[in-house]
């Protein structure tokens, strides 16, 4: 009857399940596994480098509050180890699909390319949440189990070596730990913030993937251009870059840039807005050229 609404079918709800299962694949569940335990492995190295001089990073010491931790899981998948993560995903799915040919398999039963790249996209999301929550929790229990295990202890004065001077007592027991920890609002703000990144991450690998139909190439292309562009961010070209972007949005802190979390060097400026807007438009144009290139012509071609 006209005028009635269309409701999904049950295998839209099945196809949409579908691309989740799809990222069972060992590869994916590597480079998420190898990501986590690197994100684990850089905080323990940073707790326990300054338990034993007695202080600690903000940033290190704020991870027993789980916000904080969460916060830092986000920010770990929006730089470089999330874009990395990325690029696998993309590659072993959406590049695997053009370079075996399957995509104009899957044209068959589903024409609208739109909603085809909307569950390829959705499913890479689903995945780099799933993971920045399993890595915020994990960050959270390491860092309180460390806090009881290596205690941060202010360090003694060394007595001096007048003659007859008598020894400098050590200081009082301090706080040594100046915490800086997130609120719960903070922290849905950054994993939100982390998926916008994420959303940016996947479409330019995604528009790789529909340009060269091959699984290096994604990988190349989808992640090389970011990479190759970092040591831009300390030229006057940075507020043009999505490195200083993703800086700006996120809030990262510069003092643990290439310690606690893996990107560039340059300080974020206090504009997060300006930093939101950039990256939202980037990755609008770069969703919308991939769509441009899964449904041409040459993703519909046999594989040469």
């Amino acid at each position: 009857m006209a005028g009635t609404r269309r409701r999904p079918a049950r295998g839209e709800w099945t196809a949409w399940a579908g691309e989740l299962r799809a990222l069972w694949t060992a590869p994916v569940w590597g480079a998420t596994a190898a990501v986590v335990l690197l994100a684990l492995a850089l905080a323990v190295r940073l707790w326990m480098s300054g338990a034993s001089y007695g202080v600690l990073d903000p940033s290190v010491s704020a991870l027993t509050s789980l916000p904080s931790a969460l916060r830092a899981a986000a920010w770990q998948f929006a730089t470089l180890l999330g874009l990395v993560l990325t690029g696998v995903v993309v590659a072993t799915g959406l590049g695997q699909t053009l370079e075996g040919g399957t995509w104009s398999a899957l044209r068959l039963f589903e024409n609208r390319v739109g909603v085809l790249w909307a569950r390829k996209a959705g499913a890479a999301l689903a995945l780099s949440l799933a993971g920045q929550i399993v890595t915020g929790v994990l960050l959270w229990l390491a860092t309180s189990a460390l806090a009881r295990l290596w205690p941060v202890r202010p360090r003694a004065v060394a007595p001096g070596f007048a003659g007859g001077a008598a020894p400098t007592p050590p200081p009082l027991p301090v706080d040594p730990l100046p915490v800086e920890s997130a609120t719960w609002g903070q922290a849905a703000g950054a994993i939100a913030a982390a998926l916008l990144v994420q959303l940016l991450f996947v479409s330019l690998a995604a528009l790789a993937a529909a340009l060269l139909r091959s699984v290096i190439g994604t990988l190349a292309l989808g992640i090389g251009p970011l990479l190759v562009t970092a040591p831009l961010v300390l030229l006057p070209a940075a507020p043009f870059l999505p490195h200083r972007w993703i800086a700006d949005l996120l809030n990262l802190p510069p003092e643990a840039q290439y310690q606690l979390y893996l990107w560039n060097q340059a300080p974020p400026d206090p504009a997060p807005l300006t930093g939101g807007l950039a990256l939202a438009t980037a990755a609008a144009v770069a969703a919308t050229a991939a769509w441009a290139g899964l449904r041409s012509e040459r993703s519909l071609r046999p594989v040469d």
